[in-house]
């Protein structure tokens, strides 16, 4: 599989679905980095981990509205098939079809097996450089390890040289890790309570001033 994988990376560009978000993190982190560099240069951004659930659960987190927008975005919708389109935002007032989403065509989809997606909608005001965000393509690959685990590699590659290259690889190894560490979640925590996950962070009441004594 590994020869399969690389060979196919070398004819595509690599982009990251991973979205920034405010999420609990793990105590320790499994997601493994096996990232790489072709013989000409290309970097391959390349993070898997193992999902406790089987492979036909794990694949419906990607493959349907439902459980897309049960771990990813609170703002989502699905459509499995080449040509299709994968939109979310983490805005709950966002509208589906609107400027405010990201939106990722599926390019190429095998049931329970792969699925690659590019960006054809940057978010809104990215931290990153959208121009060659928009030139890679990611690679998500579902390998069963067993009846109840699923191993899924997120593998983005087409990274040159160059400061805007730089950027979107520093971006997308921050966000494939926690995109990764999401989906393990969703299996051991549940779906995403979303209200209370984007809520705004409590603030402490100060205590009144006392009175000095008289």
């Amino acid at each position: 599989m590994a020869v399969v994988r690389k060979l196919l990376l070398a004819g595509i560009a690599g982009v990251s679905m991973a979205v920034a978000a405010q999420a609990p993190a793990p105590a320790t982190s499994t997601v493994t980095n096996g990232s790489f560099v072709m013989p000409d240069g290309e970097r391959v951004l390349e993070l898997s981990a193992v999902v406790a659930a089987p492979i036909d659960a794990v694949w419906a987190m990607f493959a349907t509205t439902e459980g897309w927008t049960s771990w990813a975005a609170p703002v989502g919708r699905v459509d499995a098939r080449v040509g299709g389109v994968i939109e979310s935002s983490y805005d709950p007032a966002a509208a589906l079809g609107s400027a405010a989403t990201i939106r990722n065509e599926i390019v190429a989809l095998v049931p329970r097996r792969l699925l690659v997606i590019r960006n054809v909608q940057a978010p809104p005001n990215a931290p990153f450089d959208a121009p060659t965000f928009q030139r890679l393509q990611t690679a998500l690959w579902f390998e069963s390890v067993d009846a109840a685990n699923t191993r899924v590699t997120l593998d983005n590659a087409g990274y040159r040289e160059g400061a805007a290259y730089d950027g979107v690889y520093r971006h997308f190894l921050a966000g494939n890790k926690w995109t990764l560490e999401q989906l393990q979640r969703r299996f051991v925590a549940g779906p995403v309570d979303w209200a209370k996950m984007l809520a705004p962070p409590k603030r402490e009441a100060k205590p009144a001033p006392q009175p000095a004594p008289g």
